[in-house]
């Protein structure tokens, strides 16, 4: 039935077919190494990219300022932010503490009194993010958290890294918003 021409024509036609496609074993190691690329490239990209600053250190100051207005509630107790910066050396950094006539500075944490109970807040992109406010240490308290009641100070503070901006503002009645790309306002002088 079959002759041997039989039987070459169809061994040459299924070399041909498989030539024709691409494999699952080659497809899956095209996305290995396109997964590995972005893996390391991604990271990278991101590290220049000021809006990415801002970002994160926005969500990380907010679940700060959070934890200190709990602190409050839970002691009833009146506690200070103090925010401070260094604008020669692109520094800056908060300060909470309870209300005391002594006010620590977050540049000398050693020189606090540990009855004041103060927690510091360094940023984590120092010299890509800095703070803006009209109340700055050592002349301001920049925040009054009111713990016996719920309440502080209103007031505001901007958080910038390069042309991007995040507002901090502080309403009276204990609620802290944040709002993205404000342009120069009363926080800012």
């Amino acid at each position: 039935w079959l002759s041997s021409k039989g039987l070459l024509k169809c061994s040459q036609k299924r070399r041909h077919f498989m030539y024709k496609g691409i494999t699952l074993l080659e497809t899956l190691i095209v996305l290995f190494i396109l997964s590995l690329t972005l893996a390391f490239a991604l990271p990278k990209w991101q590290k220049n990219d000021p809006k990415y600053f801002l970002e994160k250190e926005q969500q990380r100051l907010y679940f700060f300022l959070r934890n200190i207005q709990a602190r409050a509630e839970n002691s009833s107790a009146i506690w200070f932010i103090l925010a401070n910066q260094d604008r020669a050396n692109q520094r800056w950094c908060i300060t909470a503490q309870v209300k005391s006539d002594h006010f620590c500075d977050c540049f000398q944490p050693q020189n606090c009194p540990k009855n004041l109970y103060a927690h510091f807040y360094y940023p984590y992109f120092e010299g890509k993010t800095m703070l803006l406010g009209p109340k700055l240490y050592p002349s301001e308290v920049a925040v009054k958290f009111n713990g016996a009641r719920n309440t502080m100070e209103t007031n505001c503070f901007m958080l910038q890294a390069e042309e991007h901006r995040t507002l901090f503002s502080f309403f009276n009645v204990g609620s802290i918003k944040l709002k993205s790309d404000q342009a120069a306002s009363a926080c800012t002088r």
